[in-house]
């Protein structure tokens, strides 16, 4: 399996997991609460569990840049701090930069 291939199953799996999490979200919220909905303190609670779980993925798409661009001995650190700020995008752009060096090297 190529890093790409790898790459885009952790892309799916983290997409997939992040639907059902809020699916999982909405039923566990009409369960508990039905149709009153969720107190103050409980919105507050969903939402820091949503940052973290967003960090969490900019921190792994941060360590991903940093190991493929030193593979690709380029500034890793840029990278990284890209991934860190952008997540997955950071990602996506990393790999269509290297599409386009790549690219450019095949017709020279």
């Amino acid at each position: 399996m190529t890093k790409q291939e790898r790459l885009v199953l952790l892309v799916v799996a983290l997409l997939v997991l992040s639907k059902a999490g809020l699916l999982a979200r909405d039923v566990f919220i009409a369960h508990h609460y039905g149709t009153a909905g969720l107190s103050p303190i409980d919105k507050h609670v969903w939402y820091s569990v949503s940052v973290v779980c967003g960090l969490l993925v900019n921190v792994g798409a941060a360590v991903w840049l940093l190991v493929e661009a030193r593979a690709a001995a380029l500034k890793s650190w840029v990278w990284a701090l890209l991934g860190l700020c952008f997540g997955l995008l950071g990602v996506a752009v990393f790999y269509l930069v290297q599409l386009y060096a790549r690219r450019g090297t095949v017709k020279t």
